[in-house]
């Protein structure tokens, strides 16, 4: 029953019955009312154990590689794969799609700081990548979607990046043919604007050079895939014109392996495509030329004292494939030449080519990867630093990239030249300085591989060192 005092001055009848002690009428007059809220909350604070200043919670490891990726990679290193620059922010993507950038980004950052987390993750999303990618193209409709096509790219991006030994040539080209399916699929026509175009380029950029390390024949689509993406490109541009003669250089490749070409007829059809390739590099337009200068005093980071300055890093990567492709073709030349007097002189001229060629990939070095102050790293891009010597400095990853696109050039000029020479002792020197200066790991190997003296064909070297993943 409630108890409800019934208001009688001095004393009420319902606590008396109740025996409860009544406190009699509060004075109205006398009561304050104020606000206790502020004291309470005090009050409340005082009993909770103190906590330290808030602190950022580590970001998850595919969410740091995805960064790294995009800012050092999609639109630093590489302008080539631009096109992924819209799906940085985008949150709701395919998870096929997604995945794939997850895959790529992880094996980009295990490459670059030489992590086994990052590299165990990739793997995982690639796995993951893969089956729910081959459950979306069971649906036509997704199938012909951008996004799968990117899909395919990135799978193949993944391979490249992590392919450290000899793989069977069918999981190696299996992306690259599966994306050329799906362009197939959709129509070339589709692809017009800015961004489909440039998808279509890297697409057949990866294809040519797949036939140009596997010695497989040029596909009919690749030559179709070029046509249209002439209409909507400069064709004047040097890169362009050098794919040309790399689309002549795959299909001498493959013709020799599979005998479709007399072995007297190698040399003459070598020393053809390679006198094209010199008149190509001697036409270069003024803002892909370098200049040259001879250095003192001598460093062990300078052959011979001589350095060239390039405008950027794509000139001089394109050059030095021009050069490099010119050594294996006169390296050909030597190799097929009879014992006629007229073969002997073109073995001659041969020799000195790969001479001439080899000292100037080795003048292209320095400019990237002589750094002696901490202070100078940063433009070692544009001009060679002060010759003060600081030990301890670090570089970004776009420096260490720079770094790494001069080791497959530098296997081809320590591999065409059979003895223990100065030159040979230098390129070695230099791949180790990567190495250990820079943390280039696959610098080493390729320092071990010539120092063993193995005769390591320069593309099964190539397809090691992560193949058009790190062409600019």
């Amino acid at each position: 029953m409630c108890i409800q005092c019934d208001l009688q001055p001095g004393s009420c009848g319902q606590c008396i019955r109740a025996q409860e002690i009544c406190i009699g009428y509060r004075d109205l007059t006398q009561l304050r009312i104020r606000d206790e809220s502020q004291a309470i909350h005090l009050k409340a604070i005082s009993k909770q154990t103190p906590i330290s200043d808030p602190r950022s919670l580590p970001l998850a490891l595919d969410i740091q590689a995805r960064d790294v990726f995009f800012a050092h990679y999609v639109t630093s290193f590489t302008k080539t794969w631009d096109f992924l620059s819209p799906f940085y922010h985008e949150a709701e993507l395919p998870p096929h799609f997604s995945l794939s950038i997850n895959a790529a980004s992880l094996a980009f950052l295990s490459h670059q700081v030489n992590s086994r987390a990052a590299a165990s993750s990739a793997r995982e999303k690639y796995t993951s990548a893969l089956k729910l990618t081959a459950k979306a193209l069971q649906c036509p409709e997704v199938a012909t979607k951008q996004t799968t096509l990117l899909t395919s790219l990135l799978l193949d991006l993944f391979e490249k990046i992590t392919f450290d030994e000899p793989r069977h040539i069918s999981s190696w080209t299996s992306h690259v043919k599966g994306a050329l399916s799906l362009v197939n699929l959709r129509g070339v026509e589709q692809f017009q604007d800015n961004s489909s175009i440039r998808v279509l380029n890297r697409l057949s950029t990866n294809l040519l050079i797949t036939c140009v390390a596997s010695e497989s024949p040029v596909p009919r689509e690749l030559l179709e895939l070029r046509a249209h993406a002439e209409k909507y490109i400069n064709i004047d541009d040097p890169k362009w014109h050098l794919s040309n003669y790399m689309i002549e250089y795959a299909r001498l490749r493959s013709e020799i392996l599979y005998g479709r070409i007399s072995v007297s007829d190698v040399a003459p059809l070598a020393n053809i495509l390679e006198s094209k390739l010199h008149a190509f590099e001697l036409s270069m337009p003024t803002e892909w030329q370098y200049t040259s200068e001879s250095l003192a005093p001598e460093s062990e980071h300078i052959f011979n004292r001589q350095s060239d300055m390039y405008p950027d890093r794509q000139v001089k990567q394109t050059r030095n494939v021009v050069r490099l492709v010119r050594i294996l073709l006169n390296k050909l030349v030597v190799k097929h030449c009879g014992s006629h007097s007229e073969d002997i002189s073109l073995a001659i001229t041969a020799n000195d080519n790969i001479d001439v060629l080899a000292n100037e990939i080795c003048a292209s070095v320095p400019q990237y990867t002589y750094c002696v102050s901490e202070q100078q790293v940063a433009s070692t891009e544009s001009k060679l630093p002060d010759r003060r010597s600081v030990e301890r400095h670090t570089h970004s990853p776009e420096q260490a990239l720079d770094c790494y696109t001069l080791i497959f050039p530098l296997y081809v000029v320590g591999q065409s030249i059979r003895s223990a020479t100065p030159l040979k002792s230098w390129v070695i020197d230099q791949l180790h300085h990567m190495g250990s200066h820079f943390g280039i790991k696959n610098a080493e190997m390729v320092a071990k591989i010539l120092e063993q003296g193995a005769d390591v064909d320069p593309w099964a070297v190539y397809a090691m060192l992560g193949s058009y993943a790190f062409a600019t």
